[in-house]
């Protein structure tokens, strides 16, 4: 085909585009709707992705925790929680109180260790102090005795009727009930205490001896008695 025929041809084509119609433009709205739907479907996508590593994440996160269960529920208390009592320290106080019949004395000892050595005066050969151990019961400040309900006591004016109120009394009782008592007795002076025994059982102090064994002694404490029979001159 020769260059003319290539030419017509050439021009033809140039001739059918230039006549083609120009493609017809879209209305604005149209535009703006899909331009808005393509930007929802873009979102979406989006969030969908964010969503899908998110999840991926949180059942790896699950997976690598222990298991927490839930124990049972404990129940409600009726009312306020006790205040723990208090725990009081151990004593080491150990008081031995030993009255000697035959020495005219009553040893006060916190351990081994010796407090005081009292005079005293016991019960008289007639009427002696009964031997043996006992345990301070009672203490009292005031005791008011007299001869028809005893204890039975020598006072002051000699032996018969006698209404006393005896101060700082210490009451002992042995195992099977026995008892009797540590006392002043300001009646018997120096020439008695720690020198003859002249009760009817009790044990006689001074009146400052028998606040201070009054002072000292606690319920519970041992009280033991020896030498009987003896003691005066």
């Amino acid at each position: 085909m020769g260059g003319g025929h290539e030419d017509m041809i050439g021009s033809a084509l140039r001739e059918l585009t230039a006549q083609a119609p120009a493609a017809l433009p879209l209305p604005y709205d149209t535009v703006r709707r899909r331009g808005a739907r393509r930007r929802r479907r873009r979102r979406a996508a989006a969030l969908a992705a964010v969503a899908a590593v998110c999840a991926i994440g949180l059942l790896g996160s699950a997976a690598s925790r222990p298991e927490i269960r839930q124990g049972p529920a404990a129940p409600a208390a009726s009312g306020p929680a006790p205040a723990p009592s208090p725990t009081a320290p151990p004593s080491s106080r150990s008081v031995l109180t030993t009255v000697d019949v035959a020495a005219h004395t009553v040893r006060v000892q916190d351990g081994t260790t010796v407090l005081k050595v009292l005079p005293a005066t016991a019960g008289r050969p007639d009427h002696p102090t009964r031997p043996g151990a006992m345990t301070v019961a009672e203490k009292l400040a005031s005791f008011h005795v007299n001869s028809s309900t005893g204890p039975t006591l020598a006072p002051a004016a000699g032996e018969g009727e006698y209404n006393l109120t005896l101060s700082w009394c210490v009451r002992l009782v042995a195992r099977d009930g026995y008892v009797t008592y540590i006392c002043a007795m300001p009646w018997y002076g120096p020439s008695v205490l720690g020198r003859d025994n002249r009760t009817f059982g009790q044990i006689g102090l001074s009146s400052e001896d028998a606040r201070w064994y009054f002072e000292q002694a606690r319920v519970g404490d041992t009280v033991q008695v020896v030498n009987p029979g003896a003691g005066n001159p």
